[in-house]
C-alpha cells in the first residue's frame, strides 16, 4: 500500500528491527488484521509471481545473486566492489517469530512498535557489532569526490539537501524507481527475474498509466471512508492523551521522530557520528513508545480499525478492477506467459 511518510533516520538497532518487521510483513499480518482473502486487485497482480513459495533459502539466494551482479556492474564502471555476504538477511514468518506477535496487545505492552526494543534485539545487535564492511578499506583509499562517485554509481543520484528539505516539509518520502537506483537497483531487478515480474511490468510503457492508477487506488489518502475512520481513531487517541494525531500512521511516525530527535541526526556535521543517548533517555523513549503503541492498539480495537480498513481497501480494489478489467487482463496475459516460460527454464 502506498502512503506518504516523512524521511526518518534511525539507529542501527532500529534499522535492523525495521528490516525484520518489513520482511515479516511480507508473509505475516498484524494481530488485529482480519483473516481475509486477497483483495480483488491483489489477486490479479499475484499472477505476476511464478507461484513458488517464497522461502528463506530463495530469499538468501536472491540476495547473493544480487551482490554478485552489483560487483560486476561496479567493476564495469571502474570501481572495486566486494560482494557483502555476511548478513544476507532472514526471511521471517509468523512461525519463526519469537515472543508475542507484532501488532498484538502483548507486543505493544512489551515492545511498543519494536523500534526501541524487540524480541530479537540481542541477536540483531550482535550482528551489527560484528559486521565488517568488506569494502571499507577500499573506500578509505578513495578521495571524498571518488567516494561520492562510488555511492552514486552504486545507488544512483541522491536528492540534494534542498530536495530533502522540501520532501520533509511536504511529508513525502523519496521512492525512486528501481531502475534509477544505480548498480544496486539493476542487480536486484535482475536477481528477481523469474520470481517476480511486477517490476518489469511496472516499467513497461504499455502499462505505465495502469500502474499510476494502481498506486492511486492503494493510496488511501483522500478516501472519505478512511478519513472518517481516522477521525474516530484520532478522537479515541485524544481521549487517551494524544490530541495531535490525525491519522493512524501518526502514532508510529511520532515515535520514530522522537527517536530521531534523541540521536540528533539533523544537526550532525559531515563525517560526524550521532551522539549516544544515555540509558535514562533510552528507557524514557521505550516507556513513551510502549504507552503510545498501547493506546494505539486499544483505539484500533475500539474502532475496529484494521477490519474496516481492509473492507474499504477491498471495495476500492473491486471498483478499480471493474473499471480497468481489460487492461488488467492484458497485463496478466503478457506477464503470466513470461513467468510460465521462465519457470519452465529453471
Amino acid at each position: 500500500m502506498v502512503r506518504r511518510v516523512p524521511k526518518v533516520l534511525l539507529s542501527a538497532t532500529a534499522i535492523a528491527a525495521a528490516m525484520t518487521l518489513t520482511l515479516a510483513g511480507c508473509s505475516a499480518k498484524s494481530a488485529q488484521t482480519p483473516d481475509m482473502e486477497e483483495g480483488p486487485l491483489s489477486k490479479y497482480l499475484s499472477a505476476l509471481w511464478d507461484g513458488e513459495e517464497y522461502s528463506e533459502e530463495m530469499f538468501q539466494e536472491q540476495q547473493l545473486k544480487a551482490e554478485e551482479l552489483i560487483a560486476e556492474c561496479m567493476q564495469k564502471e571502474g570501481f572495486e566492489y566486494e560482494p557483502d555476504v555476511q548478513n544476507l538477511g532472514t526471511f521471517m514468518t509468523e512461525e519463526d517469530q519469537e515472543g508475542p506477535q507484532w501488532g498484538s496487545k502483548e507486543y505493544a505492552e512489551q515492545y511498543g512498535y519494536g523500534f526501541s526494543d524487540s524480541p530479537d534485539r540481542e541477536s540483531m545487535e550482535e550482528n551489527t557489532d560484528t559486521y565488517v564492511d568488506p569494502n571499507g578499506k577500499y573506500l578509505d583509499s578513495l578521495s571524498e569526490s571518488e567516494r561520492e562517485a562510488f555511492y552514486e554509481t552504486l545507488h544512483g543520484p541522491q536528492p540534494t539537501e534542498e530536495e530533502w528539505a522540501l520532501m520533509e516539509e511536504e511529508g513525502e518520502s523519496w521512492s525512486p524507481d528501481i531502475s534509477e537506483q544505480g548498480c544496486w537497483g539493476a542487480a536486484n531487478a535482475e536477481a528477481r527475474q523469474g520470481q517476480d515480474n511486477y517490476t518489469a511490468a511496472s516499467e513497461d510503457p504499455e502499462f505505465s498509466e495502469l500502474f499510476e492508477a494502481i498506486n492511486e487506488v492503494w493510496n488511501t489518502e483522500g478516501n472519505e471512508e478512511t478519513a472518517k475512520l481516522d477521525r474516530e481513531w484520532a478522537t479515541c487517541m485524544a481521549d487517551a492523551g494524544y490530541p495531535d494525531f490525525t491519522t493512524a500512521w501518526d502514532a508510529q511516525d511520532f515515535v520514530m521522530n522522537e527517536q530521531n530527535s534523541l540521536y540528533d541526526y539533523e544537526n550532525l556535521g559531515e563525517d560526524e557520528m550521532p551522539k549516544e543517548p544515555s540509558k535514562q533517555e533510552l528507557d524514557a523513549l521505550k516507556k513513551q513508545e510502549i504507552e503510545v503503541a498501547t493506546a494505539d492498539f486499544a483505539c484500533k480495537e475500539k474502532t475496529d480499525y484494521e477490519k474496516k480498513s481492509v473492507e474499504i481497501m477491498f471495495a476500492a480494489e473491486q471498483e478499480f478492477v471493474d473499471k480497468y478489467k481489460p487492461q488488467l487482463d492484458a497485463l496478466v496475459a503478457k506477464y503470466q506467459v513470461s513467468a510460465d516460460s521462465k519457470s519452465k527454464d529453471k
